[in-house]
């Protein structure tokens, strides 16, 4: 009895509850509630993909400066940490010794010389002689034998002299390269020589180095898409941007010169180099930086404002508009990133309405309506530059970023 009274209690206030709930819209008569929303309207374009890698600044020669010849150093001829250029003088050494051997090898020149003189007059004499059987043949050999010895020590003093010579002028330590010394390493009054110190480093810093790690799946992505022509290299440009660690951006810019050809073990990356001008000395030797990857266009992509896409327990997924004007949500796949969103690789098609801005609001199948906003906008589309050509790549970006060769 009291189980029946608890059921028929139930069956009252269920329908004292459904007469106090207000009708719905279609219960009403009423028309159902539109969400008002922005949307983009897709078209596949040439989307810029700009890639951004940390880096190290190298000079791109470094060179140690030392004694060629050993003698007591004498003075220094620059100012440490300063421009110098290739042949300035650097360093003086001692060079009254080398000047005493050089005139020893001069005087020994002249004494071989003067042997030769000697020695021709007396086979031009043979000769004539010969001829009139006044000599033996034998003394007209050791005529002959006394020229050529003559000539030989000719020669030996000659050689003498150059070495002198060189010795003497390796006394006045000059630049190899052009770049910025380094502090001394030794002080005036020290002994030097070849197997002695270091005097200073030059380190050549323009053109300057950037030496990056790019992760092993980049690469081989950026390699895929350029082989399957979904990547194009726009070989007008200069591919690489460098930004500093204040936010500015260097005032030159770079091309990649140097890839390795193989996957370091220990990091999962690959080691790849580049050269930039750097005439006014705005990066330093050591400097971390921020390499921009310019130059290179997805075609026919379909890119989207990062805040269209959503991620939900299967992935991501966008609202598109269907054919009722009710949201509906789409499964995406995401590539690269770009200036200011995302490229979609799949999931998406010509002429599809994507929801950018009220996707908070909505639910899949909510009725929509929309605003058309306009997409993604870049600053410049390669079709319009000189020179491109869709699916072809330039010869270093091919051979370095593409092939993993060096350069």
């Amino acid at each position: 009895m009291i189980v029946a009274r608890r059921f028929a209690f139930l069956i009252l206030f269920g329908c004292l509850f459904a007469a106090c709930s207000p009708p719905s819209p279609e219960a009403r008569g009423q028309e159902e509630p539109a969400y008002k929303v922005k949307v983009v309207h897709v078209a596949p374009t040439a989307v810029p993909v700009s890639e951004v890698f940390s880096g190290r600044a190298e000079g791109s020669k470094e060179v140690e400066v030392r004694a060629r010849v050993e003698g007591i150093l004498l003075r220094r001829a620059y100012a440490e940490g300063e421009q110098v250029e290739a042949g300035q003088l650097l360093y003086e050494i001692d060079a009254a010794p080398f000047e005493v051997a050089l005139s020893r090898a001069q005087a020994q020149l002249a004494q071989a010389q003067a042997s030769l003189a000697a020695a021709q007059r007396r086979w031009d004499r043979s000769t004539e002689l010969i001829r009139k059987n006044a000599i033996s043949q034998r003394d007209r050999d050791d005529a002959q034998s006394e020229l050529e010895m003559a000539k030989a020590t000719v020669q030996l003093a000659q050689s003498e002299v150059r070495a002198a010579q060189i010795s003497l002028d390796y006394c006045k330590v000059r630049a190899p390269i052009s770049g910025i010394t380094s502090r001394e390493r030794v002080s005036e009054g020290s002994l030097v020589g070849p197997n002695n110190n270091v005097l200073t480093t030059i380190t050549q810093m323009d053109p300057i180095w950037i030496n990056m790690s790019l992760p092993d799946k980049i690469v081989i992505l950026l390699r895929r898409m350029i082989k399957d022509g979904e990547l194009a290299y726009d070989a007008s440009q200069k591919s690489l941007k460098i930004e500093t660690d204040t936010g500015d951006f260097h005032s030159y810019r770079g091309q990649v010169n140097f890839s390795d050809s193989a996957i370091d073990r220990r990091t999962g990356t690959v080691q790849y180099r580049a050269t930039v001008p750097n005439p006014d000395g705005g990066l330093i030797p050591g400097q971390f930086v921020r390499v921009h990857f310019m130059g290179l266009y997805s075609a026919d992509s379909i890119a989207l404002p990062e805040r269209a896409i959503l991620q939900g327990p299967s992935g991501s997924f966008v609202y598109v508009v269907n054919a009722e004007q009710r949201a509906e949500p789409r499964p995406v796949v995401v590539g690269l990133e770009v200036d200011g969103g995302l490229i979609i690789d799949s999931g998406l098609q010509a002429g599809d309405r994507v929801v950018v801005d009220g996707m908070v609001r909505i639910r899949p199948g909510s009725l929509l309506d929309w605003d058309e906003v306009p997409g993604l906008q870049f600053a410049q589309h390669p079709n319009s530059l000189p020179g491109y050509s869709p699916g072809a790549t330039d010869a270093l970006m091919a051979t370095t970023l593409v092939e993993g060769s060096a350069r």
